[in-house]
């Protein structure tokens, strides 16, 4: 076996700007790789070593640094202690202070909220910019074992898998006339406020004491300290690691071989046979060749599942459906149209009304500004919902509302100039120059 050793010769750096990032990448994939290696052979003791060492990596520690603090959307958002790194030299000041887990005592995160789209609000908890980077280096050395572990549909928070790919697993799974017909939409409430710590810890057998810390530290909120028992922040950058708890809902079902390999549900016996389960964090669509096996077999068995992780369904969000009524999953509309029962994924009709009058509402607000400060606030917009729904039969939706757009941004141009005549408006803002 070879010795557990880490390239030094590229650390000696003095400043920020010293790095070199191709070197600590390749660093840190190469240690990650080694890991995957050894858990696919169930080499644990190996694995169990080389995270340890992956830890201590200051290749490692330099990369999670600048993920975290210089990459990372959040980079300016403080915690607690109200500190930020986003420059250079804060940021090598935070690796030369040491980022050790001996000794390492995380402080606790600030409670903020955001609105959900029902009106409620969605509580997040953001740890201090020390406690991300120590998050992030952990993550990378837990990542690798739990990607060569996850089960085959589980899609959440995993590097290399997106939303759209649980939308084709679902598609591959039920495109076909023989498919199961049935779904259950399962919503697990607050997932993230009521995970019970105990299965989590027992399936991490390392940085176990660093773990409890990070769940046991608290929440502040208008200045008071409230302890977390149950439950885990969102905002952290190690949250994806948190549903590890969740892992082995789609083995309840015989989804795997004896060796590992994923099971398709047209091979399985019994109650299990036709049953499929598609999961995004705590998003969860299971299907079933009828609605009595979904009822009686498959939603007691996840009951009991989540049960056991101190979690229960949604009475209200949760509901069985036949693929002809449909069913929405990650702002996507799931169903078969036609006689000939073709399978579609469009777009959520509530998540294109959201879309359509988030543009008006800032249009609304936004009509004595200049056309260019328009154009920049409004792009990115545009384009980041159409990439999003790009992949999916979205066809005609798009042609309503780009339609919808034009008709918005005429309303607004003709308004700035009631006295000009439509050529002019034209002339004007909407010029056939390429751009």
């Amino acid at each position: 076996m070879k010795p557990f050793i880490e390239r030094t010769e590229d650390h000696l750096y003095t400043t920020w700007a010293d790095i070199n990032w191709h070197a600590v990448e390749e660093n840190v994939r190469r240690l990650q790789e080694r890991i995957y290696r050894a858990t696919t052979h169930h080499a644990w003791r190996t694995v169990k070593n080389l995270q340890k060492l992956l830890v201590r990596a200051t290749s490692n520690q330099l990369l999670a640094i600048r993920r975290t603090m210089q990459e990372n959307q959040g980079k300016h958002t403080a915690g607690v202690d109200g500190m930020v790194y986003d420059t250079p030299e804060a940021r090598w000041k935070l690796f030369q202070e040491g980022l050790s887990l001996k000794g390492y005592q995380p402080k606790p995160v600030r409670r903020v909220y955001i609105p959900k789209d029902n009106g409620k609000q969605r509580p997040l908890g953001i740890p201090t910019g020390r406690d991300r980077v120590m998050q992030a280096i952990v993550k990378a050395a837990l990542e690798p074992e739990w990607e060569a572990r996850f089960e085959a549909n589980s899609y959440g928070f995993r590097p290399g898998r997106c939303t759209m790919d649980a939308i084709a697993a679902i598609h591959t799974t039920m495109s076909r006339k023989d498919s199961s017909p049935w779904v259950l939409d399962a919503d697990i409430s607050g997932c993230f406020d009521n995970l019970d710590h105990s299965p989590l810890l027992a399936k991490l057998p390392v940085f176990t004491a660093t773990l409890h810390r990070w769940l046991k530290a608290g929440v502040v909120e208008l200045g008071s300290l409230m302890p977390t028992d149950t439950g885990t922040p969102q905002g952290g950058v190690g949250r994806s690691l948190l549903l590890v708890a969740l892992d082995g809902m789609e083995r309840l079902f015989d989804a795997e071989y004896a060796d590992g390999r994923p099971k398709a549900p047209a091979f399985r016996r019994g109650h299990n046979k036709g049953i499929a389960v598609i999961r995004y964090a705590d998003d969860v669509v299971i299907t079933a060749p009828t609605r009595e096996v979904l009822e009686t077999y498959a939603r007691p068995r996840l009951e009991k599942f989540l049960q056991e992780r101190g979690l229960a369904l949604s009475e209200a969000k949760t509901r069985i459906v036949h693929i002809t009524e449909g069913f929405n999953f990650l702002g996507f509309h799931i169903r078969k149209f036609g006689k000939r029962g073709t399978l579609l994924a469009v777009p959520q009709k509530a998540k294109v009304l959201k879309h359509v009058r988030a543009i008006r509402a800032y249009l609304d607000a936004h009509k004595q500004t200049p056309a260019v400060t328009v154009i920049r606030a409004l792009n990115p917009v545009i384009r980041g919902w159409a990439n999003y729904y790009r992949y999916c039969a979205a066809k005609h939706v798009f042609q309503k509302v780009r339609h919808a757009q034009w008709h918005m941004l005429w309303v607004w141009a003709k308004r700035r100039h009631p006295k000009k005549g439509r050529r002019g408006v034209k002339a004007r803002y909407f010029r056939s120059d390429g751009y």
